[in-house]
């Protein structure tokens, strides 16, 4: 079997645009040129890739398999061209960062921030993972610091307090709940809720506190990140209740909050595997957080 990168090509660009017209802009090239490349691809796979709907094509369920495989083949291609040139302009010093959605948003931006005023030139890679569980794993294997709650207890695995968390209530703006001062679990009965996904700890927490109260929401909608539930709040989604950080600055949200009681522990930590060896800059990073974070 003999695939061309062009073909690869071709057909990653036409699963994300649906139709040849614009994968041809997209990749610089004709339209018969593009549809070549994936009549050739389909004949080394041996089966078929897009399905043609109307003017658009749909990627087989085949397809949606092999693309998948291409997107992660594709990703190891662009570390190693980034690797490459830090390499080239002596920017080799690399710190790789791990985190659990409901802190990749709250802790981890601020963190990085800081260590770009003490390593300017140090580059910094951010993955986010669904479980604490899978954070502990990839720290373990070849991350240099992960980002989690505060609840392990894995004694290969050191960890430093990073900060206290708090729960709140968040809503449209105009709720019918703007201006309390503290929401209960009593005043969230029967509303239209935006959860953080079944997988994140975060989430069982906040079920377990309503099955307890025995009130029921809508469970409607579902994301992955604390940002990505607080837009689709914004856009008068549901209601829902979030990981917090009293005094964080960002950007102006479009929605009200108040304070969510009972409190929900969900503080976060930076963890570290003991089995490996640190390095220069991971040394200097661990050594920021321990003096920004005593």
């Amino acid at each position: 079997m003999k695939i061309t990168f062009r073909q690869i090509d071709a057909f990653k660009t036409v699963v994300q645009t649906g139709t040849v017209t614009e994968s041809a802009r997209m990749l610089g090239i004709s339209q018969p040129a593009v549809s070549r490349l994936i009549s050739d691809l389909e004949s080394e796979v041996g089966f078929q890739l897009f399905a043609r709907s109307g003017r658009n094509l749909k990627a087989t369920p085949e397809a949606m398999l092999l693309v998948e495989e291409v997107r992660r083949a594709l990703s190891g291609l662009e570390q190693i061209k980034h690797t490459a040139t830090a390499i080239k302009h002596f920017r080799h010093a690399q710190l790789r960062l791990i985190s659990t959605p409901a802190f990749s948003t709250l802790i981890a931006p601020a963190l990085i921030r800081k260590f770009a005023e003490r390593q300017p030139e140090a580059m910094v890679s951010l993955e986010v993972q669904s479980t604490d569980v899978a954070v502990e794993w990839m720290v373990s294997q070849n991350i240099d610091f992960g980002i989690a709650p505060a609840t392990l207890v894995n004694p290969t695995i050191s960890s430093h307090p990073l900060t206290e968390t708090h729960s709140r209530c968040v809503f449209p703006r105009g709720h019918r709940l703007e201006g309390k001062a503290m929401v209960t679990p009593q005043d969230l009965q029967d509303e239209s809720f935006v959860s953080y996904l079944p997988d994140s700890q975060f989430r069982f927490e906040v079920d377990q506190i309503f099955k307890k109260a025995k009130i029921d929401r809508k469970m409607q909608y579902e994301a992955r990140t604390t940002d990505a539930i607080s837009r689709l709040v914004e856009q008068g989604l549901g209601v829902s209740i979030i990981v917090s950080i009293e005094g964080m600055p960002g950007e102006a949200r479009d929605y009200s909050s108040a304070p969510f009681k009972p409190e929900i522990p969900f503080n976060g930590a930076l963890i570290w595997s003991q089995q490996r060896t640190m390095s220069a800059v991971a040394r200097d990073f661990l050594k920021m957080v321990e003096t920004e974070f005593s």
